[in-house]
């Protein structure tokens, strides 16, 4: 334990922090990334999460990481609890404990996060259970994936924030704090007027013999839906507010210039649960770009899709005038311009990103994101010029439709790509590497295939090995591709429901393995089979504004080889603005 401590507390000295929490705040928050600490310190919305919090009167909020992977079995062993970073006290000790979920696959280290620190799992064992003299503490939860659909996880939560924090933390806490006098086992009310604020407790479901949804009730005063909470422009841009040497890319300062994307992937979750976009003001990054400056020399660019933020071209211009290097998460193909590779060479930027998602041209259209090949030769011809060390280039595998001629044509756009590159360099062969990305298509609710059927494991792993073969490290290709098996899992999560949280209880108590559940044929039949057309959803008790009739428009257009334009400020057609 002692070791433990040791190093939370060493962590703790190496950082830097524009956050002065105060210990002696009457409540006291445990905010919880389940992921390990150097992951969830790259994290903005974990760090502005905890920003928001500790800016409320009367609060304190520390952090807390899941184990290191070396120093989980030590956790096992000895029966640790997980210590706080900065008070160093155990989550139990604290009056709410706060989860920070934006992946599906950080659902389990979550539970096990609750497990380690002696709290009972599920909501209801913590209520049945109360000590007056000694309270469980509140658990609550949110993020994208959480939000998108809270049902697999709904038994494990008093609370779950939908949609972004911005409007609802301040309110919420303040409601918490009007209670915690009176104990807070008892919720009710607690979300009247608040957008954004679910009560699983207060909502009843119902499944038919094939155990899929029949219906679902609301206990008053609880609305019948949850619309999600959205920022307002004003309320952006979210920054890094700790700096340390040990979190991913710890030369960034990291900035988000705009929440929401226009650009209507159709599987894209962020592209559709986020919208509309929102732009932050442009003084208002100058302002945060010049805190951040203070203790980074570089700054890490964040938004769906950089070039869109309204104030791109004149932050280009100041960041060329000031001399300051920068980087960004990923670009849009079509996005690029001479001016832009200039600056990011400019900036010592290594790597430089794509996501052409598919070498179809009838799976462009199928997602929405059609890109002319002569278009991406000329661009990549003007990024080889510029040599970046290396090219990664991202693609789904498992879209519906995709035959073995769409496979064969991820790596015939991979070599059209790196032949563009070289000629750009002018060498015979390209001097970087064109690392490759594969990842198997998670068909996400709330977007425009959430009726689609997941491709089968084996199916994908066939494919993941052909590529293997035609794209080799002796051609200038480097292949990585996610897990198969923990997509399988992200896809059973994505679109599961309240049945499903037994089987996420018995990952975390380690009563069965990955592999285990992946051989339970009626799951996977369950959770990843093609839905029915006016089939009720787990998910629907989450309202992010897009009409679901748009989505099953945006299906049929997809299935018809049909595109949608970008979106229009205001239009009134999805129904998010």
């Amino acid at each position: 334990m002692f070791a433990i401590l040791k190093k939370l507390k060493e962590k703790r000295l190496k950082e830097k922090s524009l956050i002065s929490p105060e210990p002696e705040a009457p409540l006291k928050i445990a905010l919880c990334y389940p992921n390990r600490y150097s992951v969830a310190m790259a994290n903005l919305g974990f760090q502005w999460v905890y920003k928001l919090f500790n800016e409320i009167p009367g609060v304190y909020c520390d952090r807390a990481f899941y184990p290191d992977p070396e120093q989980e079995p030590i956790y096992l062993e000895k029966n640790l609890p997980i210590y706080s970073l900065e008070s160093r006290k155990p989550l139990d000790q604290f009056d709410i404990i706060a989860f920070s979920l934006s992946f599906e696959m950080d659902y389990v280290r979550a539970l096990k996060m609750l497990n380690f620190s002696r709290t009972p799992l599920r909501a209801e064992l913590r209520r049945r259970e109360l000590d007056k003299k000694h309270p469980y503490p509140l658990v609550m939860a949110g993020g994208i994936a959480i939000s998108a659909n809270p049902e697999p996880m709904a038994d494990f939560f008093d609370i779950i924030v939908i949609g972004e924090a911005e409007p609802v933390i301040e309110p919420l806490v303040e409601r918490i704090m009007e209670r915690k006098e009176r104990g807070l086992d008892n919720l009710s009310g607690i979300f009247e007027g608040l957008e954004g604020i679910y009560i699983p407790s207060a909502y009843r479901y119902e499944y038919d013999k094939q155990g899929r949804m029949k219906e679902w009730s609301a206990i008053p005063p609880a609305p019948e839906q949850v619309l999600g909470a959205k920022a307002h422009a004003n309320q952006l841009p979210a920054y890094q507010v700790i700096f340390t040497q040990e979190m991913e890319f710890p030369e960034l300062g990291l900035i988000e210039l705009a929440r929401g994307c226009k650009r209507a992937c159709r599987f894209c979750l962020a592209g559709y649960f986020t919208r509309p976009l929102r732009s932050a003001p442009y003084y208002k990054v100058i302002q945060a770009i010049e805190k951040l400056l203070n203790y980074r020399s570089q700054l890490g660019l964040i938004s769906a899709v950089v070039s869109d933020w309204e104030g791109f071209p004149a932050l280009l211009e100041y960041l060329a005038r000031e001399g300051i290097p920068f980087s960004v998460s990923s670009l849009r193909i079509e996005a690029v311009n001479q001016k832009l590779l200039e600056l990011l060479k400019k900036s010592h930027n290594k790597t430089i990103t794509f996501a052409p998602e598919t070498g179809s041209k009838a799976l462009q259209k199928f997602i929405n994101k059609e890109v002319n090949f002569s278009k991406i030769a000329q661009i990549m011809k003007m990024v080889g010029a510029y040599q970046f060390e290396k090219v990664k280039l991202y693609y789904l595998l498992g879209l519906p439709g995709e035959d073995e001629l769409a496979v064969e044509e991820i790596a015939v756009s991979a070599r059209r790509i790196q032949t563009a590159l070289q000629i750009g360099a002018g060498k015979k062969r390209y001097p970087g590497v064109v690392e490759i990305t594969l990842s198997p298509f998670v068909p996400k609710p709330g977007t425009a295939f959430q009726w689609l059927k997941m491709a089968d494991g084996k199916e994908l792993e066939k494919k993941i090995e052909r590529i293997k073969v035609q794209l080799k490290p002796e051609q200038g290709f480097e292949i990585k591709y996610d897990s198969v098996r923990e997509a399988l899992l992200q896809g059973i999560i994505a679109r599961g429901d309240r049945q499903l949280s037994q089987w996420l209880e018995k990952l975390a108590l380690n009563q069965i393995s990955l592999t285990q559940l992946l051989k339970n044929q009626a799951l996977i039949n369950q959770y990843l089979r093609e839905r029915e057309p006016e089939e009720i959803f787990p998910w629907d008790i989450a309202d992010p504004g897009v009409k679901r009739e748009y989505l099953w428009k945006e299906l049929n257009k997809a299935k018809e080889g049909k595109t949608t334009p970008f979106c229009r400020a205001n239009c009134r057609e999805c129904g998010a603005c």
